[in-house]
């Protein structure tokens, strides 16, 4: 299983670079302002998921194939094991963010976005603090289920957030303004900053703890 060899990575690498590319080819050509916002959504989209289901992938291919068990053999102690996944996680998570950022910058520069160059950094800074923090959560949990349990369960809490924010929407109480009150406390950008740094280090951190109690409670 091959999963890290050359022809793999430099496919892992292909379609960051090529929307580099179009950004550039769209910048260079001057492009209408709403063809680059939609090239830049799509950039935005796939870089939020191909993120972490990068660093996924190694896992998925291992359990799909039956390889998993082969780890147990190796000279590596599974503590050791985990701690290069999960480090292959913040590799992916920073290639797609440059990748975002770079697009920002081209289209900036060519003054095709209206936010400018601070509104255009900011989607790279959500999309790495939320590929961190789900690639981190389904990480640990790769190691507890398989990954049909994990889509089931997936499934579950998604139909069991919408049931209670339907519950909670029809509850007597200010919710509009809750949100406002939230919303003006993170308009400042070193308050924002700080707590998605402390939630996805937090994140990152209990994730990799428990992937590896996990493996190393698991029978290989």
């Amino acid at each position: 299983m091959d999963l890290f060899g050359l022809s793999n990575m430099l496919f892992m690498l292909l379609f960051p670079v090529l929307s580099c590319v179009a950004a550039l080819v769209l910048t260079v050509t001057g492009a209408p302002g709403q063809v680059a916002v939609s090239v830049y959504g799509g950039v935005c989209g796939m870089a939020a998921v191909m993120s972490w289901m990068s660093a996924l992938s190694v896992n998925v291919a291992e359990e799909s194939g039956g390889h998993r068990a082969m780890n147990g053999m190796i000279p590596i102690a599974r503590t050791s094991q985990v701690a290069g996944r999960f480090l292959f996680l913040l590799v992916t998570c920073a290639m797609w963010t440059v990748d975002v950022m770079a697009c920002s910058v081209f289209f900036a520069f060519g003054d095709m976005m209206d936010s400018g160059w601070a509104g255009a950094m900011i989607p790279s800074a959500v999309i790495v603090a939320f590929s961190l923090i789900v690639g981190s959560i389904l990480m640990a949990f790769s190691y507890r289920f398989t990954f049909r349990a994990m889509m089931r369960i997936f499934v579950v809490v998604i139909v069991g957030l919408y049931a209670l924010v339907a519950l909670l929407s029809r509850l007597p109480f200010d919710w509009q303004g809750l949100l406002q009150g939230v919303a003006d406390f993170m308009s400042v950008w070193w308050r924002a900053a700080l707590i998605a740094v402390v939630l996805c280090v937090g994140v990152y951190c209990i994730s990799a703890a428990l992937a590896i109690r996990f493996y190393r409670a698991k029978e290989l």
